[in-house]
């Protein structure tokens, strides 16, 4: 399951609602702070936030990848949001890497609904899946 999430604590309804509008509001003009939290769940679990998905996945990927002088292939076993994958491409010595996940409707529910998870878009050479 997948929720977008206003957390009380540190926003307002109300700044959410003025971030949609086009009045010239702090709000508006930065919408990308007041956007609800994505949060992921399996089997009642919470799994993944998009709020904290950058360093967890950073700190996950990166470590692994600079402790190896010219890493060329890389497995990714799991990683159906695709966050793993887009870490590991943005090292330009890789030339392949193989994701093996088993939950099919996780990485096309990730591809449907995660976009920002998996974007790659600011990798240059980077093209649309």
């Amino acid at each position: 399951d997948i929720y977008n999430l206003i957390d009380a604590r540190k926003l307002t309804a109300a700044d959410y609602e003025r971030s949609l509008s086009n009045d010239g509001s702090y709000q508006s003009q930065h919408p990308e702070l007041f956007a609800p939290n994505k949060v992921v769940f399996l089997d009642g679990v919470k799994q993944s936030t998009l709020n904290g998905d950058a360093g967890y996945h950073e700190s996950l990927v990166h470590p692994g990848m600079f402790a190896h002088d010219h890493p060329k292939r890389v497995a990714i076993i799991g990683g159906g949001e695709g966050a793993t994958l887009r870490e590991v491409l943005k090292h330009d010595t890789v030339e392949k890497c193989t994701m093996v996940e088993i939950d099919e409707l996780m990485v096309m529910t990730s591809h449907k609904y995660l976009k920002e998870w998996s974007d790659c878009s600011d990798i240059v050479g980077s093209a649309e899946w």
